[in-house]
């Protein structure tokens, strides 16, 4: 028996369900829940836009967010009949509000228009509302994402930019009911096409660096530590939760710190993933140790004119760190003409660090690092940003 027909033998045992006996079983999936659950859905009004549901087994909330026939809707009243089965109402959503959170990531939730003229179309005390000065006042789940909502905070939808004028996220049990103002489009940080606003000073820009460089040999008897840094907008991402994968587990194993441990000869590729980025490293494992070098410019890829900013080098041998002594360079974008976009000022050959000082130009300049024995050489792009 599965599960549509158990669902049917017991409605049969609940009499309050015998007015809707001749309706037919709907699969309906709960979009926040990841749950396909069967229904019965009826119109509750002369609104098309609003239905009943009842469900058994499952236990409806005010917020969740139905999908059926392929379109979403979110439930807005619930009763739960004491564990035995859970009625709400649904209206069907109007669309999605879409921002950037404070960690940099995108988020979504659907929303349903609150039938309200006094808050659409309101006028405050000593203020004449004009056209183009519409609101919306809208009901969405209220979750830990939702509830960090705040005034003047901005959003777009139907085409158009908004700011929340105020936020009740009590009077209705999970809803949030948040009534916006139609705002300006700023087209400098507004991403009409995404439609969020406010993108361009808040979205993320994860980068994943391995300082042990892209390729390198270890012996049969050694064991490795990847040296693994993310950075958003170049600021360091502390205590990253990272993945670690092989794609030959017979080569080598890698822990979920990094540590590589050889199996047996051959060569592998270890993959460092966190959240939508990735990078990956070569590793050759031999009898005897080959000794591969690889160097890194630790610093900022961005800064601004008229200031200065520390860069140091690390080395690696066998992507272990060791002591050297470097020398840095500085050249235009090219790799090889000189550039007057910015000067080294100071430079510790021991402490492996320098000292770049930006002129008053924008633009990119390279910065170059070697090691004494010339093994290993490398370089960063630099970009040189207006103070404001």
């Amino acid at each position: 028996m599965d599960y549509f027909d158990g669902y049917k033998k017991r409605i049969n045992t609940f009499k309050e369900f015998n007015s809707l006996s001749r309706v037919s079983l709907n699969s309906i999936v709960i979009v926040n829940e990841d749950t396909e659950i069967a229904a019965q859905i009826v119109d509750d009004s002369d609104t098309k836009d609003q239905k009943a549901i009842t469900v058994i087994d499952f236990k409806l909330k005010n917020g969740d967010i139905i999908d059926w026939q392929n379109e979403k809707w979110i439930n807005i009243v619930t009763d739960n009949m004491a564990d035995i089965y859970s009625r709400g109402v649904l209206r069907r959503c109007n669309g999605s509000l879409k921002w950037v959170d404070p960690q940099g990531e995108i988020n979504k939730r659907y929303f349903t228009f609150k039938s309200d003229p006094s808050t659409n179309f309101g006028v405050s005390e000593g203020r004449i509302l004009s056209i183009g000065n519409e609101r919306r006042t809208l009901l969405v789940s209220c979750d830990d994402d939702t509830r960090l909502f705040e005034r003047d905070q901005r959003f777009i939808f139907d085409s158009r930019a908004w700011k929340i004028t105020a936020i009740d996220n009590i009077s209705i049990k999970n809803i949030s009911i948040v009534t916006f103002e139609e705002d300006q489009i700023n087209t400098a940080k507004d991403n009409l096409e995404l439609e969020i606003a406010d993108y361009v000073d808040h979205i993320s820009d994860y980068k994943i660096s391995i300082g042990n460089g892209q390729s390198l040999a270890i012996s049969i008897d050694q064991t490795l530590q990847l040296n693994v840094t993310v950075t958003n907008k170049n600021i360091l991402v502390p205590s990253p939760s990272m993945e670690f994968l092989v794609n030959d587990k017979e080569i080598l194993n890698v822990d979920v710190n990094g540590l590589i441990t050889p199996l047996k000869i051959g060569t592998a590729v270890v993959t460092v993933k966190f959240k939508s980025v990735s990078i990956s490293i070569e590793i050759n494992v031999t009898e005897e140790i080959l000794h591969t070098y690889s160097c890194e410019i630790v610093g900022p890829e961005e800064m601004k004119v008229s200031r200065s900013q520390v860069y140091s080098a690390k080395f690696y041998r066998n992507g272990v760190e060791y002591s050297d002594e470097s020398t840095f360079t500085l050249t235009s974008d090219d790799d090889v003409s000189s550039t007057k976009l910015a000067t080294l000022s100071i430079h510790d050959i021991t402490a492996n660090t320098c000292t770049l000082v930006a002129a008053s130009t924008v633009g990119y300049v390279k910065l170059h690092v070697a090691g004494q024995n010339g093994f290993s050489t490398t370089n960063k792009r630099i970009r040189i940003k207006p103070l404001y």
